[in-house]
């Protein structure tokens, strides 16, 4: 073979090797390890002096152990009950307790779990975006078969990747009456997918092929599973919230989808929001407003002084009003949502 054959050669390798690589790269950089959640910009049972909680511990697809909550409100008549799916990347549930607090007032029981990987949870890695409609099921499951709880209604909310979880799932369950899809994407590699498209262009497309290669890898035909194809096949009443500026999952990659196929479905209502941003959708603006403050001025401090572990907490814990920070969730948003999927 002469050396120019010997090099095209080696550069046709190059071109479907690279890829596969940098794909591996990616989601070991970004599932692979276990998040946990950076207790002073979160939230704990403490800050919610009327939330109650009973703990649970349920098993995953790979027979990891992993752990919710059921919270509940004092005094208050039990509607039904949630179960709810936390997004991806702040560690696991806790970093939603605000959310989980506003659906308790409402009247409402709340299962509330880290996902593989996530804070209480078992796990050394999620592995990729699958993994959370697999774990999602098996919450689900789990509270079917709570007796205490078999005579209540059952609905699901998400954000973002939990939305995805929430949405792809809800067609294997008939019990489940109505679902609060926040920020979401409609299947497990949208993400990539829709940012990729918006950086890189028709680019975008050939490095997909090795995205959806590698996460049916490590799932199987599991991971093609949609959120349009799970709505169709549910009767549940689906409430759809997402931010048109949301620079995380961008609107095309979930909401869009969803509002083409199902605009003149009664089943759904669509809540498109305009400035609200991404892990901020569900928050008044005033409480965007004061979570985007507090972030800016903490990422500064950092930026300049280098603090270490202990220092960051110190300035958390000395700076963030939590009387402020604890109460920014929009209730009438919550409200409206929980009222249109009863």
């Amino acid at each position: 073979m002469d050396k120019k054959k010997l090099f095209e050669n080696i550069l046709n390798v190059t071109k479907v090797v690279a890829p596969a690589v940098v794909t591996q790269q990616v989601y070991d950089k970004m599932f692979g390890h276990h998040f946990l959640t950076f207790k002073p910009f979160y939230f704990s049972i403490s800050d919610f002096p009327n939330l109650e909680r009973e703990r649970y511990v349920f098993h995953s697809d790979n027979r990891l152990k992993l752990v919710g909550y059921i919270y509940k409100y004092k005094n208050l008549t039990n509607q039904g009950i949630f179960v709810f799916a936390h997004g991806y990347g702040g560690g696991g549930h806790h970093c939603y307790l605000d959310v989980i607090n506003t659906i308790c007032k409402q009247g409402y029981l709340v299962f509330a779990y880290d996902a593989t990987a996530c804070d209480e949870s078992e796990g050394h890695n999620i592995k990729g975006f699958t993994q959370g409609l697999l774990d999602c099921n098996q919450a689900i499951s789990f509270v079917e078969n709570m007796k205490e709880y078999q005579h209540l209604p059952l609905y699901l909310c998400g954000h973002s990747w939990g939305a995805y979880s929430v949405s792809a799932v809800v067609g294997w369950h008939k019990r489940v009456k109505g679902v609060i899809a926040m920020s979401g994407f409609d299947h497990a590699t949208a993400p990539f997918k829709h940012n990729g498209e918006r950086y890189a262009g028709e680019k975008a497309n050939d490095f997909m092929l090795y995205v959806d290669t590698y996460e049916r890898l490590l799932f199987g035909d599991v991971c093609k599973t949609s959120a349009l194809e799970s709505f169709e096949q549910s009767k549940a009443k689906i409430c759809i919230i997402h931010s048109e500026d949301d620079s995380t999952i961008p609107i095309t990659a979930g909401y869009d989808l969803y509002y083409e196929k199902f605009k003149n479905d009664k089943r759904f209502k669509f809540i498109r929001l305009l400035v609200h941003g991404h892990g901020t959708v569900y928050y008044t603006l005033e409480g965007k407003r004061y979570y985007d403050k507090i972030h800016h001025q903490y990422d500064k401090y950092v930026k300049k002084e280098k603090p270490s572990e202990e220092e960051k907490e110190k300035y958390l814990l000395e700076n963030i009003d939590r009387n402020k920070y604890n109460n920014m969730v929009d209730e009438k948003l919550i409200k409206k949502s929980i009222n249109f999927i009863k």
